[in-house]
C-alpha cells in the first residue's frame, strides 16, 4: 500500500514536470535550440530513477 501511494505521488510528480517541460519545448522550439533541448531532457532522464 506504501508503494501504491509512492507511486501515485511520483505520478502526479512526473505530470506536473511533463507539463513544464511542454512548456519550456514550445519556448526552446521557437529559440531554435532542438540541442539544447535535447540535453536536458537527456539529464532529466539520467535524474530519474529508473522504476
Amino acid at each position: 500500500m506504501v508503494t501504491i501511494q509512492r507511486s501515485a505521488v511520483s505520478g502526479q510528480r512526473s505530470a506536473v514536470s511533463g507539463q513544464r517541460s511542454a512548456v519550456s519545448g514550445q519556448r526552446s522550439a521557437v529559440s531554435g535550440q532542438p540541442l539544447a533541448r535535447l540535453r536536458k531532457w537527456l539529464r532529466y532522464l539520467r535524474c530519474r530513477p529508473l522504476t
